[in-house]
This record gives C-alpha cells, sequence and structure tokens, in this order.
C-alpha cells in the first residue's frame, strides 16, 4: 500500500512540529512556573530527538509525494516511543497525557492497513503498561498533596488536547477521503463516458470502411465514363468544361473515400509537430481543392510544437473547414472563413469561426454528437465534428465550441509538445 494522498504524506510532519511546539512549552511551564520535580535534560533531549527525525521526514517528502505504509507506520511508532521516553520522566502511568496514546491508534487507524494499525496499537498498550513497572512509586508521587491538584489539571488539559486534536486531524481525514471517493465517481463516469464514445467510433469506422469499399468501384466507372465523354466533346467547349468539373468533383470523392478506410499506425502515431509551417500547408491544400471558398489565416504560432498525428489533425481541421463551407455556403456569404492559431499557456488552439450566425443553445448542448445534423437529409451525416473531437482527444487535446453574435467558433486545443 502506498500512503499518497496529501493526508499521509503531508500533515505527519505537521502534526509532528505541532507537537515539538507544544512539549517545549510544557517543559518550559513544568520548569519556570510550576516548578515540579521533574528532570529537565532528558526531556529536552527526546524533543530534539524528534525534531531530527521530523527534518529527515521533510527531506524526504522533498524527493517523493508519497510515503509507503511501512514508512507511515515508522514514524507513528517513533512519535509513540518519544511519548513514552517522556512520561517515563514525568510521573509514568499516572501522567495524564498518557491520553495521547489514542490519538497515535487513532491516526494509525485512518492512515495505514489493518494489520499496521494494530501494530500500532498494541505498541501503545505495552508502552502503557510499561510505565506501570518502570515508575510504579509515581501513584503516590501524584496522589500527594502537592501534586494532586496539579494531576487534576493535568487531566482535564490532556483531555482537552486529545479531544481537539482528534477532532481537527480525523475530520481532515474525512473530508479528503470524501473529496477522493467524489474524485474516483467521477473518474468512472468519465471512463464510462471515453468507452462509449470509443464504441460508437469503431462502429463508425466499420460503417465508413464498408461505405468507402461499396463506393469505391462506382465511382472509378463513372469517372472513366465521364474521361471518355470529355474526350468525345471537345467541340462542345460548355460540355467538356462541365465534364471537367465533374470529373474533379469524382478524383476529390475518391480521395474523401481513401481517407475513410483505417488507417495504419504509421499515419495514427503521435509526434512533435510544428504547427505554423503544417497549418499553412494544410490551408493551401484544402483552398486548392474547393477553389471558391476563401480562407484567411491568422497564427502567431511560429515553429511551436505540439502533439499530434498531422495525417488525422488535418483531418479533423479539414472536417472543421467543410462544416464552415456548408454554413456560408447555405447563409449565402461571401466572406472568407477565417482560421487562427495561437499559443495560450501549455496549448495550443486551432480556431476556425464562420459568419453565417451563432448555433442555438439547443444545437450548441448536442453538437458533437455523432450522426446529429441540422441540415436537410442528404446533405451531411453528422458525423465531421464528431471525428474531430474523437481525433485531438486521442492526444490529449479537446474540442471547444464557442458562440458569438452571428459567428461560430470551433477550436482543436492540442498539447504543447514538450
Amino acid at each position: 500500500m502506498t500512503a499518497s494522498s496529501p493526508i499521509e504524506v503531508h500533515w505527519l510532519p505537521r502534526l509532528r512540529w505541532a507537537a515539538v511546539l507544544a512539549l517545549l512549552a510544557s517543559i518550559a511551564a513544568t520548569k519556570f512556573l510550576l516548578h515540579a520535580p521533574f528532570p529537565i535534560e532528558p526531556m529536552v533531549v527526546v524533543v530534539v530527538v524528534l525534531a531530527l527525525v521530523n527534518v529527515g521526514l521533510l527531506v524526504r517528502l522533498r524527493r517523493t509525494e508519497a510515503l509507503s505504509e511501512r514508512a507511515v507506520t515508522a514514524n507513528l511508532l517513533v512519535d509513540t516511543a518519544a511519548l513514552t521516553a517522556l512520561l517515563v520522566w514525568t510521573g509514568g502511568a499516572m501522567n495524564p497525557f498518557t491520553t495521547l496514546y489514542l490519538l497515535q491508534v487513532a491516526l494509525a487507524a485512518v492512515l495505514v492497513g489493518r494489520w499496521s494499525s494494530l501494530l500500532v496499537a498494541l505498541v501503545s498498550v505495552l508502552c502503557f503498561g510499561a510505565l506501570l513497572v518502570a515508575r510504579p512509586e509515581a501513584i503516590h508521587v501524584w496522589h500527594s498533596a502537592s501534586m494532586f491538584v496539579l494531576h487534576v489539571r493535568g487531566m482535564w488539559v490532556a483531555f482537552a488536547l486529545t479531544a481537539i486534536a482528534l477532532w481537527y486531524f480525523i475530520g481532515r481525514v474525512s473530508v479528503a477521503l470524501r473529496a477522493r471517493d467524489r474524485q474516483l465517481v467521477e473518474a468512472r463516469s468519465a471512463a464510462e463516458k471515453t468507452a462509449l464514445r470509443a464504441e460508437k467510433l469503431a462502429s463508425v469506422a466499420t460503417l465508413a470502411a464498408g461505405a468507402a469499399h461499396e463506393l469505391n468501384t462506382p465511382l472509378g466507372t463513372v469517372m472513366i465514363l465521364a474521361s471518355e465523354l470529355r474526350d468525345a466533346l471537345k467541340g462542345d467547349a460548355d460540355a467538356h468544361a462541365k465534364l471537367v468539373a465533374m470529373r474533379d468533383e469524382l478524383a476529390r470523392c475518391k480521395v474523401i473515400l481513401r481517407r475513410m478506410r483505417p488507417m495504419d499506425e504509421s499515419e495514427m502515431a503521435v509526434e512533435p509537430l510544428a504547427l505554423g509551417p503544417w497549418l499553412a500547408a494544410v490551408i493551401d491544400r484544402w483552398t486548392a481543392a474547393h477553389s471558391g471558398t476563401p480562407v484567411r489565416l491568422e497564427q502567431s504560432l511560429g515553429d511551436r510544437k505540439s502533439l499530434a498525428s498531422s495525417v488525422a489533425l488535418e483531418m479533423a481541421l479539414s472536417g472543421l473547414l467543410d462544416n464552415a463551407r456548408r454554413a456560408h455556403r447555405d447563409a449565402a456569404i461571401d466572406a472568407p472563413i477565417e482560421v487562427r492559431a495561437h499559443a495560450q499557456g501549455d496549448e495550443r488552439w486551432l480556431t476556425v469561426i464562420d459568419r453565417a450566425g451563432s448555433m442555438s443553445e439547443a444545437v450548441l448542448q448536442r453538437a458533437g454528437e455523432p450522426f446529429f445534423t441540422t441540415r436537410d437529409p442528404g446533405d451531411g451525416m453528422g458525423l465531421g465534428l464528431y471525428l474531430s473531437r474523437s481525433t485531438v482527444e486521442r492526444v490529449g487535446g479537446r474540442l471547444v465550441i464557442e458562440r458569438a453574435p452571428n459567428e461560430t467558433r470551433v477550436s482543436l486545443v492540442l498539447p504543447a509538445a514538450r
């Protein structure tokens, strides 16, 4: 077991520093205010040793954020031994501060496993019993007329300190444990959503691969026929131009179908990608295939790199550009599509902006779901945003959709390469 929570790692030295300060104050009060007949030098030595052990614990915690169960148990046993040594010199088993043994047992029950906490409990019981054997005369000393009042007051102070310490530390432990439970529930929910999304993506990939296989042959046939008609109608300039445009569109369909095939490992490999030059090249390729749709690129990335697959990321960005192109076409807007790229902390933002109006709140809530579309039947399957989101999330990024007056901004947010 590894004690990896903040309680187990960071509160132990805090608790011990508080104990060291309290012990020093108690020793000073015993000597200068109460004038009790206790030897001061051995008690100071015990406190100094405890402080040195705590310094060693802090040095170790600078190297690692976690302590093993064995290390936590050892520290609790050190505290128990120090308490026993102090009690030996201050009245043995009759010292009212023997209740602090219960604090060690309670902390062990929360911080370490069952058997380790049982070890701390047994050691505390044995130490208490050893005090009875080591200082049997303490019973008579504490019940003498001069010490009995001090004993009664000490019982009240010891009980108060133990109660407050238990309330504070056990309460904080409980709060942290509840927070951990919430994190586990959230992590489990996120894992379930991720698994469901992966299952949907797999079904979409299967559907796409099947469609690509079935459509490839008839498209090839139509391309051949279009080429033959183009050659046969060279004398008719208008028909020839239309057939050339038809063949170009069919060639673009073939390219899209090739993208729909499953990618091999080399194409999906994630590597540091210089986004500035890559983005400019992708925009050039996309505008060459969509000559009637201008794109205005604004970027300040330079040679900043991000972790991504260049092939998969190009597909994701092309999907966003295709969506913006359709939105401009449907709204009869001649303004260019804007693409902005910038670095923000440890993230790289690639944002596509269309001026075709802002999404409604209802559409925004469902945007990115597979097969969700607001277009007419036959004008898209509602997979563009979904595939873009799945692609960017695969490399630890995210897709962000923002509404603004008369425009929609869709961003691919990628992690920086380190």
